[in-house]
């Protein structure tokens, strides 16, 4: 199944750092890249069923620590 989120960030280098970090997690079919402009971040990727999935829990920390929220 695959499962799709976007970011919004105040700032375009928070934005580009979230990108470059979510780009090393480890998840299958992982696509990241900007969204709607410059401060928005569009993730997808496949989560397996039967597996427990924590990669959106991680997303949204980071996102967090980042001052970012989902769009």
């Amino acid at each position: 199944m695959n499962n799709e989120i976007e970011y919004v960030f105040e700032s375009e280098m928070r934005a580009y750092r979230f990108l470059n970090t979510v780009k090393h997690f480890d998840a299958h079919d992982l696509r990241v890249k900007f969204g709607r402009s410059d401060t928005h971040v569009y993730v997808s990727y496949r989560y397996v069923l039967g597996e427990f999935d924590n990669m959106l829990s991680k997303l949204d920390d980071l996102a967090r620590e980042l001052g970012g929220s989902e769009a």
